[in-house]
C-alpha cells in the first residue's frame, strides 16, 4: 500500500495563523523523513475549516523542503479558478519538484465560497469540464492554441514552463455515478472521501469497476485514493481519547459549511452525515496492530492508496508527530508490504 498525508490547515479558534503553518508544514517534512508516500494540501476559503487558499504555493514551498514524497492537491476546486493560469502554477511546481506534483481536481461543494468569489455554483459541472480541458490543452499542445469557451477565451496561449510530467497525473474528488464514468473514460484516478463506512466505500468502489469495464478496461487499471482520519497511540483507548473529540469537531463544522450554514448557526434541516456510527465506522484511531487491521480490511476491498487525515483541529501538534512517528515504526512497514 502506499500511504500519504492529507492536509488543510485548520485555524481554530483562538489558535495563531502563523503557527498553524509552522506545524502543518513541520509535519509535511517529518512525513518525508518517515518514509511517507505523499503529502496532500486541500483548498478551502473564507473559513477557518482551512486556511491553504493556495495549495500549489505551499507545494512549491514543500519541493524545496521535501525530497522523497509525491506533492498533490486535494483537491484544486476547479470552477474557482482560472485553468490557464492554473496550468502554468502546476507546471511550475512539477518542475521545481523534479516532477513530483499529483493534481487532484474537483467541483467544488461549500456554497460560500462560490458566493465569495461571485460565481453561481450551479455552474460548476460546466466549468469543470471546461477547465480540465484547458488544463490538457495548456499541458500538451505543441504549438500556442485558442480556446473559445462559455466560460474561458485565450487567443495564441503559449503557457510556460511545461510540466516535466505530460500531463502531470490527475486525480478527480468524486463518488457520482457520472464522476466515476468520467475518471474512467479519461484514465483519471479517483479520490474517495473520508466519515464514510467500508460499506459505502464498497459500493463506490464497484461503481467504479463498472464504469472501467464499460470504457474496456479492468480492475487493474482502477487508480484509487481513500482518504481517512487517522491516530495511532500506544492503545485504542488513548488513541480514542486523544482523537475523538477533535474529530467530532472537525466534522460537526465541515458538514455545517457543506450544507451551506455558517459556523456557530443554529442547526437547520437535516444532515446525511451520522456522527456517531460514520466516525466508529470510518477513523483509524488505535493501537498499531488496530491501525494495521483497518488497513488491510481497507485493502481488502482492491485499494492500495490511502492518504491519512492527522490534523483534526484542535489535536495537538506534539500528539501529531507523535503518532505519525510510531505511525512509521510500526504500520508503516507492514502495509507497505500489503
Amino acid at each position: 500500500m502506499e500511504i500519504g498525508l492529507f492536509h488543510s490547515v485548520q485555524w481554530p479558534e483562538g489558535s495563531s495563523q502563523s503557527d498553524r503553518y509552522r506545524q502543518a508544514l513541520r509535519q509535511a517534512c517529518h512525513a518525508d523523513e518517515l518514509g511517507f508516500d505523499s503529502v496532500w494540501l486541500t483548498e478551502h476559503h473564507f473559513s477557518r475549516h482551512g486556511i491553504v487558499s493556495d495549495s500549489l504555493a505551499v507545494l512549491a514551498h514543500l519541493a524545496a523542503r521535501t525530497e522523497h514524497v509525491r506533492l498533490g492537491t486535494a483537491v484544486s476546486v476547479l470552477p474557482l479558478h482560472n485553468p490557464l493560469r492554473l496550468a502554468e502554477t502546476a507546471a511550475t511546481v512539477d518542475q521545481l519538484s523534479g516532477g513530483r506534483l499529483e493534481l487532484g481536481v474537483g467541483r467544488g461543494y461549500q456554497v460560500g465560497e462560490f458566493t465569495g468569489f461571485g460565481i453561481d455554483i450551479a455552474e460548476k459541472k460546466e466549468r469543470f469540464d471546461e477547465a480540465i480541458e484547458v488544463l490538457y490543452r495548456a499541458w500538451t499542445s505543441d504549438a500556442p492554441f485558442t480556446h473559445e469557451g462559455r466560460y474561458f477565451r485565450y487567443e495564441d496561449a503559449a503557457p510556460q514552463p511545461r510540466p516535466l510530467q505530460v500531463p502531470p497525473p490527475i486525480w478527480v474528488a468524486t463518488d457520482s455515478p457520472d464522476g466515476l464514468a468520467s475518471c474512467a473514460r479519461h484514465d483519471w484516478g479517483v479520490l474517495l472521501p473520508q466519515g464514510t463506512s467500508l460499506d459505502v466505500t464498497a459500493t463506490q468502489l464497484h461503481r467504479y469497476h463498472d464504469a472501467l469495464s464499460a470504457h474496456g478496461r479492468g480492475v487493474a487499471d482502477a487508480r484509487v485514493y481513500l482518504a481517512r482520519a487517522a491516530h495511532v497511540a500506544p492503545t485504542d483507548d488513548q488513541a480514542w481519547n486523544e482523537a475523538e473529540g477533535p474529530y467530532r469537531s472537525f466534522l460537526s463544522y465541515a458538514d455545517k459549511l457543506r450544507r451551506g450554514l455558517k459556523p456557530g448557526a443554529a442547526e437547520s434541516g437535516r444532515s446525511p452525515f451520522d456522527m456517531n456510527a460514520d466516525l466508529r465506522a470510518s477513523a483509524l484511531f488505535g493501537s498499531p496492530e488496530s491501525v494495521i487491521a483497518g488497513l488491510s480490511k481497507i485493502h481488502d476491498l482492491g485499494i492500495d492508496r490511502v492518504m491519512l487525515f492527522v490534523h483534526m483541529g484542535e489535536l495537538p501538534h506534539d500528539k501529531i508527530m507523535d503518532s505519525l512517528t510510531l505511525f512509521a515504526r510500526e504500520v508503516l512497514p507492514v502495509v507497505h508490504r500489503l
